[in-house]
């Protein structure tokens, strides 16, 4: 009886042992699966982070290209209208410079004809005296290439 007791015994030690080995496994496994769901949560709240952060900064660089393309619009028709303003002027200076070279040309064309009318109406009332004139330049002339 001794053996039978004895074995009785290991036996229920060895029962005893396997329960609390699986109670040690069970709590392992109930642990390892938490820490395995609290790593999957932490992984997706660091996913939504990252999507939100990047989400983020693509609005911001979309919200850049825009004011960009704004600033360059702007920039352009600010360079058109400078280009336009100056060809208006230059048409202005040029049409100005025409006018008054044709007035020049008109107004001393109109002071060399008064001067040919004096000096014809002066050898009129005086022809000899013209031609006497005439006579002594032509005279100076000669004189004055022959040096």
């Amino acid at each position: 009886m001794d053996t039978t007791q004895n074995q009785n015994k290991a036996k229920s030690m060895v029962e005893e042992m396997a329960g609390k080995a699986h109670f040690a496994t069970d709590n392992l496994a109930r642990g390892a699966h938490q820490a395995t769901d609290a790593a999957a949560d932490r992984a997706k709240q660091a996913t939504d982070q990252a999507s939100g952060v990047a989400g983020t900064i693509g609005q911001k660089a979309q919200d850049v290209a825009s004011t960009v393309a704004d600033f360059a619009g702007q920039a352009k028709d600010t360079v058109q209208n400078l280009a336009s303003d100056t060809a208006d002027r230059v048409v202005h200076a040029k049409d100005a410079v025409v006018d008054w070279a044709s007035e020049t040309a008109h107004e001393t064309g109109d002071y060399v004809k008064a001067g040919a009318d004096q000096l014809t109406g002066l050898i009129r009332r005086y022809p000899i005296p013209a031609v006497l004139v005439g006579i002594g330049i032509g005279f100076m002339l000669a004189k004055v290439t022959r040096v």
